[in-house]
């Protein structure tokens, strides 16, 4: 029993050490205000909660348009959208849906602070956003996040609007960033992100919101 126990902390130590090492965000070489101001198509590849509805009523989520960034104050605009299966706002009776979208004012601050020997001494990983405007009938929360994992393809955001579970787990996303006309792609260097997802967050029934053959 010992030995078992042994092993499994050797193995979670090893993925904190990997996480740890990874994680820009954790270092200050990245913010969560450098990862979603650039010029990105952002998709959420998965949740770690459960929305109201149907599993396939809030399904693709991304921000796949050039922000409008406010530089001066650490804001931009960023629309969302998704897909909705269920969905009435058809684009023709009977047929395809518009997909509901939002556009955001996203506020970025900082409440934590590391040494000013850090690339950046001031870590922007916490958001607060407003809603625009909505439209074909956009219901998903607006955006109150603690980016708590990033690294140049991937990040890992707490949704602070939720909850924990009452053994403290957060609930989280994970998000990716591509080229603006580029496909979504996973790869290996996807890998750390989704062990720091696994570990870090509630995952006991982790959703998969992008599945390829429904949201491209």
């Amino acid at each position: 029993m010992l030995l078992i126990i042994f092993l499994a902390s050797l193995v979670l130590g090893t993925e904190a050490a990997i996480s740890n090492r990874d994680n820009k965000c954790a270092l200050g070489e990245i913010t969560g205000w450098n990862f979603f101001s650039s010029d990105h198509k952002h998709v959420q590849l998965r949740r770690s909660y459960n929305i109201t509805g149907g599993l396939n009523d809030s399904i693709c989520v991304k921000a796949p348009f050039r922000p409008i960034v406010y530089r001066h104050n650490n804001t931009l605009e960023k629309m969302f959208t998704y897909r909705n299966m269920s969905s009435t706002h058809k684009i023709v009776p009977g047929g395809a849906s518009f997909w509901p979208t939002a556009k955001f004012l996203m506020e970025f601050s900082a409440m934590d602070t590391i040494s000013t020997k850090a690339r950046n001494p001031v870590l922007l990983n916490y958001v607060n956003s407003t809603f625009l405007y909505a439209a074909y009938g956009y219901s998903l929360p607006a955006p109150k996040w603690k980016f708590i994992y990033c690294d140049d393809t991937c990040a890992v955001v707490e949704v602070l609007s939720k909850d924990r579970d009452m053994n403290g787990g957060r609930k989280c996303e994970l998000w990716i960033r591509v080229g603006r006309k580029e496909k979504i792609h996973l790869s290996a260097a996807t890998e750390p992100c989704k062990t720091f997802f696994l570990s870090s967050c509630y995952t006991p029934y982790p959703t998969e919101v992008y599945i390829a053959s429904l949201c491209e």
